[in-house]
């Protein structure tokens, strides 16, 4: 699609074709966006900082803190429709069938379910309202689903390719596994469970591995299996992964790339879940709640249950 230069009108055939003669003009595309496209942060009024062009023209802050004072300095009414037309807009913009994640909401410059919760009855009934399909229940239904504990009988499997066991405080079993690291004699949904550290979770949302990973969702899709990737990383630090000291500074990948795949997944596909933990001792935890739930987690935003601490 071609787009018109702003300093003399001339066309050129691409962004990338005007990026590349902005030099001509005595500009960089920095100093051409901020000074054509001028977009100023609500809460502070300094210019949006710009990393892509797409970000710049579509970011009202230039962090999730001043977004969020922002907010609190408005009525409730402000708010609520501040943060519905930013649903609204993503899914025009986005063409979103599901309702957003807290995994995607906190990967993107926009509040988390939570405040939605706080501002509106049921975020889950503001999605409906703009034709959002709704994957999970509201959080207020999450009573102790996640509290039972593995019986003596039940034998968590392991998959033989796994290198880094978690330890369990129940009997395993090493077999093949067609999905993932981790399944449970108990489960009667199908559900595997994908172990990632922060360094694996990179790589596997990363260009060179991307297609397989999504070749495994398929096939996991056509046997009726569901898939869960438990990340044993903040998801705060995750978003940040860049400036942490046992994230190798050869990774190429940014944040916003590896992040936007995986939003690209949860909208793509309904038999998968991503979720952020603390740690493999979280990690051993969470897995146990999990396969105790009666299949309870597909009905659960589970990186939402974790961050309210009902998982």
């Amino acid at each position: 699609m071609s787009v018109i230069c702003k300093v003399d009108g001339k066309e050129f055939p691409s962004d990338k074709a005007l990026h590349m003669s902005l030099k001509g003009y005595g500009l960089n595309k920095i100093k051409y966006y901020q000074t054509y496209f001028e977009r100023r942060d609500l809460l502070t009024n300094e210019l949006i900082n710009i990393k892509t062009k797409e970000q710049y023209l579509n970011s009202d802050f230039n962090d999730k803190n001043n977004m969020k004072k922002w907010l609190k300095q408005q009525s409730v009414e402000k708010a609520q429709e501040y943060c519905k037309q930013l649903l609204s807009k993503r899914k025009a913009d986005k063409n979103l069938t599901y309702s957003p994640s807290q995994v995607e909401l906190r990967t993107i410059m926009a509040p988390s379910i939570i405040f939605y919760n706080k501002i509106f009855d049921d975020y889950y009934d503001v999605c409906s309202s703009l034709g959002l399909e709704n994957r999970f229940i509201h959080p207020s239904n999450i009573i102790d689903q996640f509290k039972n504990k593995l019986n003596k009988k039940s034998i968590i499997y392991i998959d033989t390719r796994e290198q880094s066991w978690l330890k369990f405080d129940t009997k395993f079993e090493i077999k093949t596994l067609p999905f993932g690291d981790y399944s449970c004699s108990n489960d009667n949904c199908k559900c595997f469970i994908e172990r990632k550290s922060l360094s694996d979770f990179i790589s596997t949302l990363s260009v060179k591995n991307f297609d397989r990973f999504k070749n495994e969702i398929d096939r996991a899709k056509k046997s009726g299996a569901y898939l869960i990737v438990i990340v044993e990383e903040k998801l705060s630090n995750a978003l940040s992964f860049q400036y942490l000291p046992h994230i190798s500074k050869k990774i190429k990948a940014t944040p916003e790339y590896i992040f936007h795949n995986v939003r690209e997944l949860l909208q793509n596909y309904d038999n998968l879940q991503f979720l952020f933990v603390d740690g493999r001792g979280e990690m051993t935890r969470v897995i146990e709640s999990i396969f105790t739930s009666n299949c309870f987690y597909k009905q659960v935003d589970l990186q939402l249950a974790y961050d309210l601490k009902l998982l």
